[in-house]
């Protein structure tokens, strides 16, 4: 898809791209290229695409210092030096639909756009700049992929649930289209860390809890239900045995589970507090320790070098025993809960992915090689006597 059909969907309304020369400076726009297409679409008016652009960083260190490359060309004026980057102008741009639909207050903003990868629950995440205010006003995420508008309905419901408990732990919801294809919400000032803190990641997770009490046995009955929805695979009958295997009727609090807990969809406001973006894999009804799960296994999943069910035991419950156990007793909760609540983090990976076609074909080889060696509890257990009293934080 060319850069003008690109946004001709993105946007409501039918822009133009022509020479930058032949429309004003606020209609100017630079085409930053990803591997497959455009990654951002940005105005050239560094100071109106900082805010986002600084935000943003790749996991990969020479990745992150190809982006610092392309950051200092923009703020020097001379981003069109850099390979593959194109100025354009835009005509025609047009955002009142959005304003009459309540997604955006006013009109008169500015696009700055990032378009995902190529995938079936594909978007584009569109920050709009206030030029008058001199600040990003809100974000509307645009449905590109056929399961887009599904990722994008779950979202917000789970920013509304959100909204009501009164936590201020994620961006405000602003409002959705009758067809799912296009939400809004509020942005989030702040830093990305890439390492955050033990306390500040404990503090939010415990802050997720609820009143509300249940066992995780119930708990994972509800990812399961899900799970009978999907079309079978090849990984559908060793996922049905780990369900099968999680039997701890521990009660512990429901909280809300986020789904995609990482560095990245952190935003710190202070040293001591941050908010989560990108609850699309997110459910209101999760157990405590789901999410930390996934924090210990985020790098090496995206790294690709998991191969096995112990090897996913040994970078949580193993290598964070000390803290493992310090939250179980925090829940009241046996040792059998480790084991389970293991297995439930990754076969809930599998659940709410299982549409998200980039996701799948970089994790599915490992979710295989965790479930086809996965023997139960015993490998878990085994784990957790031979190092539960250590404790290392950062990957």
């Amino acid at each position: 898809m060319d850069v003008e059909a690109l946004l001709r969907h993105i946007l409501p309304c039918a822009c133009r791209v022509v020479s930058a020369g032949s429309v004003p400076p606020e209609r100017r726009f630079v085409v930053i290229p990803g591997l497959d297409g455009p990654r951002w679409i940005a105005p050239l008016d560094w100071q109106a695409a900082a805010p986002i652009l600084q935000q943003w960083s790749p996991i990969d260190p020479v990745s992150r210092a190809k982006w610092r490359a392309v950051l200092m060309a923009y703020r020097l004026g001379c981003i069109e030096r850099i390979p593959g980057t194109m100025v354009i102008g835009v005509s025609d741009l047009d955002l009142s639909a959005w304003q009459r639909l309540g997604l955006i207050s006013s009109a008169n903003l500015v696009p700055i756009i990032y378009v995902a990868r190529p995938s079936t629950t594909r978007k584009a995440i569109v920050n709009l700049y206030a030029p008058e205010r001199r600040e990003i006003d809100c974000i509307v995420k645009v449905a590109l992929g056929t399961h887009a508008a599904q990722s994008i309905a779950q979202d917000f419901q789970n920013l509304r649930s959100l909204e009501q408990s009164a936590l201020q732990l994620a961006p405000r919801p602003i409002a959705i289209t009758a067809d799912g294809r296009a939400a809004s919400q509020q942005w989030i000032a702040g830093k990305v860390p890439l390492h955050p803190s033990q306390h500040l990641v404990e503090t939010f997770l415990a802050a997720l809890w609820r009143t509300e009490t249940a066992s995780l046995y119930d708990i994972a009955q509800q990812f399961r239900a899900r799970f009978e929805t999907l079309p079978r695979d090849t990984l559908s009958d060793p996922i049905a045995r780990m369900f099968d295997s999680i039997t701890c009727d521990d009660q512990v609090p429901l909280t809300f589970y986020h789904g995609d807990f990482v560095s990245w969809n952190m935003v710190c406001q202070t040293r001591d507090r941050c908010c989560a973006i990108d609850w699309e894999f997110g459910a209101m009804n999760g157990a405590p320790l789901m999410d930390l799960f996934h924090f210990f296994l985020r790098f090496a999943l995206a790294a690709g070098k998991i191969d096995s069910y112990p090897m996913a035991a040994r970078l949580t419950i193993g290598t964070h025993g000390r803290l493992s156990r310090s939250l179980l007793d925090q829940l009241g909760a046996s040792h059998r809960y480790l084991d389970d609540v293991l297995a439930l983090t990754l076969v809930a990976i599998h659940v709410t992915r299982f549409h998200q076609r980039c996701a799948v074909e970089h994790i599915k080889p490992q979710l295989q090689a965790i479930v086809t060696t996965f023997g139960g509890h015993h490998t878990g257990h085994s784990v957790r006597r031979q190092s539960l009293g250590s404790q290392s934080w950062r990957s």
